[in-house]
């Protein structure tokens, strides 16, 4: 069970949920060697040591410590982290993985979008607030979560 962010590029004008309507999860993408390389670097230097899972032209990172992981597939990103914190630590976490997402939008043109939040990163104006419930929320169902809704 994990976070999810997802990136696509919209149209000049397109509104979010005109582009929400018409995604081709079987969309033709180019896959983006140079942006990689760009979100490697500034993963490494957000995170420290990750691990690459190279098979250009595609690739994948993982930060052991977080758990965050960086998808470049088929000329597609997604950026996740499983639910394994709650509290005050998910929330660090999800401060890193909205840190993650805007390294991928800035490297790749694309744009990020929240599902869980059912918004664009851009719009959402304290991730750790919005987002950390989610985790808060997993941690109780799964019953590690006591002190879950303490910030």
């Amino acid at each position: 069970m994990s976070y999810d962010l997802y990136f696509t590029r919209r149209a000049p004008g397109e509104s979010w949920a005109e582009k929400l309507e018409t995604v081709d999860a079987f969309e033709v993408r180019e896959p983006d060697p140079v942006a990689w390389s760009h979100v490697l670097a500034g993963a490494q230097e957000l995170l420290g040591e990750v691990r690459v899972l190279a098979y250009p032209p595609d690739w994948d990172l993982e930060d052991d410590v977080t758990g965050i992981s960086v998808h470049h597939w088929q000329g597609g990103w997604d950026v996740t982290i499983p639910y394994r914190t709650h509290g005050e630590e998910g929330r660090r976490m999800v401060r890193l993985l909205y840190q993650v997402a805007a390294l991928v939008e800035r490297a790749s043109g694309f744009e990020c979008f929240d599902p869980q939040l059912g918004l664009p990163i851009s719009e959402v104006a304290d991730p750790a607030a919005s987002a950390g419930p989610y985790f808060d929320a997993v941690a109780r169902r799964l019953g590690g979560g006591e002190s879950a809704g303490a910030a």
